[in-house]
């Protein structure tokens, strides 16, 4: 699975959306560059999963359609509440649609996936999370608040949720944060070092990291990694290339700063490197 976190980061008097989650797949392997965070075109919101692949993906890009279709989506002019009662009913046609279960078999599989959607409201001036997980007992999808932690409602969800709370609580306490004072990157900092955490196997790979802003407008971050020393440059997940720019800002991972993206120190033009050698 993965672990995946959205909060509201408060910085003296200003405040932004964060998302964050690891980039690892597990399918008998491992794969560390999986994209789980999609910015989403209106510009004021994203979404991201933890789970089976299997069910996320197709709706996560259905959702990601339904909204480019629709001008009022697209365009902000449908309230990111509003839309969010959209893209319930898309997605409970979407499971409405599984069909041809194997022989002897009654009933579906519930669909182990879950979602973040989080972004600003317009219409009520303020940042809003969501859930949206199968309600079992419900049968079908439904959206919910996420929980309180420190006073501050806080997304959480993949593995080792129950950790990473309880980590992030550690660290507010230690650093004497008042309560509904609101986080800074403290919940990055729990999943940097999952990330890093070999014994777990179910996340990994480098952080992922987007911000949505009170303009309406959402950033991805490149992230060092594993760390600065390194010269390893991530962005949603993907190493970067040598030769690859990154038109936004990198984030250390241990400072917590930020700074404008500037390319890798080449490496020795004997490593035979030429961006010619796929020209057609």
């Amino acid at each position: 699975m993965t672990l995946s976190l959205a909060w509201i980061r408060k910085v003296n008097t200003v405040e932004e959306l964060v998302i964050a989650t690891d980039s690892r797949l597990r399918f008998g392997c491992a794969w560390d560059c999986s994209p789980k965070i999609f910015p989403l075109s209106r510009g004021d919101c994203a979404i991201c999963f933890a789970g089976n692949t299997m069910y996320a993906y197709p709706i996560m890009e259905q959702i990601r359609n339904a909204i480019t279709m629709y001008p009022k989506a697209d365009s902000r002019a449908l309230d990111l509440c509003d839309l969010k009662g959209h893209l319930l009913r898309v997605v409970r046609n979407m499971e409405s649609l599984i069909h041809d279960l194997p022989k002897g078999k009654k009933e579906k599989d519930i669909p182990d996936a879950l979602f973040i959607l989080a972004g600003y409201s317009w219409a009520k001036a303020e940042f809003k999370i969501w859930i949206l997980y199968y309600n079992a007992a419900h049968k079908q999808f439904e959206f919910k608040r996420p929980s309180m932690l420190h006073g501050n409602r806080i997304a959480i969800i993949g593995d080792d949720v129950g950790d990473a709370q309880r980590q992030i609580l550690n660290l507010a306490r230690e650093r004497e944060i008042p309560k509904k004072n609101g986080f800074n990157m403290e919940p990055f900092e729990v999943l940097r070092d999952f990330c890093r955490d070999p014994k777990r196997h179910h996340i990994g790979g480098a952080p992922q990291v987007v911000k949505v802003y009170k303009h309406l407008n959402s950033m991805p971050y490149a992230v060092y990694w594993p760390n600065k020393e390194s010269n390893g440059r991530s962005l949603m997940g993907r190493p970067l290339l040598e030769y690859e720019m990154a038109n936004y800002l990198m984030l250390d991972p241990d400072s917590l700063k930020t700074e404008d993206y500037v390319p890798a120190p080449a490496k020795s033009r004997k490593s035979g490197l030429n961006l010619q050698d796929d020209a057609l």
